[in-house]
């Protein structure tokens, strides 16, 4: 980890946190709606290749136990910890964390100073610092608000597996871009989890950092509990069978024309906690 670090969602105002969404999603019956107010914070590790037991044992042995103070608290909704699957040594990044908060003024303010103490008070802060600092070096850090979701957030069991997708929108066009994945697409996604073929779908629009430079503005979510329907996503059968009129070819033109997808990958999940 890079030693200067002074924004608050790079994981610690007060501290610095090793923690992220991102939210995950779970199996269940419920309709599809639009997401509650939800802010994901997505941060992005980078763990040498020797470092990745001392990597895990801190963020689960020492981190862990400070988020779940922090739902306890009513700070955060959740914190999950995902490797990023199929990376190497040029890889800027292999470790993602998600942290969810559901209103901005615990995202203002993600810790309570007492926490460390409380939750390790045979620990000192500069040994928590210390041990993380040579753990990992944290790459970016990004703010998403959630636009839909199925189920909606926050989750009770989160999946094991999530493809991330990172979607170029042309400036202006964001709202005709978020019109076509909830009319048109998130009913096919609560098709393809009621047939058992993905078990969630999620939908965010990047707050921080934004400009002319951002090569993403939105970011959609399929996830899996198994392995295997990741390497083999089709939703050719839900969209006939919930659009059964319409042409899927014309649906993608019209899709490949409102998004540009910027990069696909696939996330393992390593650990969770949740309110």
């Amino acid at each position: 980890m890079k030693n200067k670090q002074s924004s608050r969602f790079a994981g610690l105002t007060l501290f610095v946190s090793a923690v992220v969404f991102c939210t995950v999603f779970v199996f269940v019956t419920t309709p599809a709606k639009a997401a509650d107010q939800v802010y994901v914070v997505v941060e992005y590790f980078k763990v040498k290749p020797d470092g990745h037991l001392k990597y895990l044992e801190v963020e689960q042995k020492i981190w862990k136990p400070m988020h779940q103070e922090r739902i306890k608290q009513g700070i955060i909704v959740s914190w999950n910890l995902y490797a990023v699957e199929f990376t190497g040594s040029a890889d800027s990044y292999n470790y993602v964390a998600i942290t969810t908060y559901n209103n901005p003024e615990t995202l203002e303010n993600p810790w309570n100073a007492e926490i460390p103490a409380k939750v390790h008070p045979n620990m000192g802060l500069n040994e928590i610092l210390d041990r993380t600092n040579k753990a990992r070096e944290i790459v970016r850090s990004e703010l998403y608000q959630g636009v839909a979701a199925i189920p909606s957030i926050p989750f009770a069991d989160p999946a094991h597996y999530i493809q991330v997708n990172y979607m170029k929108v042309e400036p202006g066009k964001g709202s005709e871009y978020e019109a076509l994945e909830k009319d048109v697409w998130m009913p096919i996604h609560e098709e393809s989890i009621r047939s058992g073929r993905t078990v969630g779908w999620g939908l965010w629009e990047a707050l921080f950092p934004r400009g002319a430079g951002r090569p993403y503005q939105y970011v959609t979510m399929n996830t899996f509990s198994d392995y295997s329907y990741a390497l083999e996503l089709s939703f050719a059968e839900s969209f006939k069978a919930i659009h059964p009129e319409q042409d899927f070819n014309e649906i993608m033109k019209k899709t490949n024309e409102a998004r540009v997808i910027e990069r696909i990958e696939l996330w393992n999940l390593i650990d969770y906690v949740v309110k």
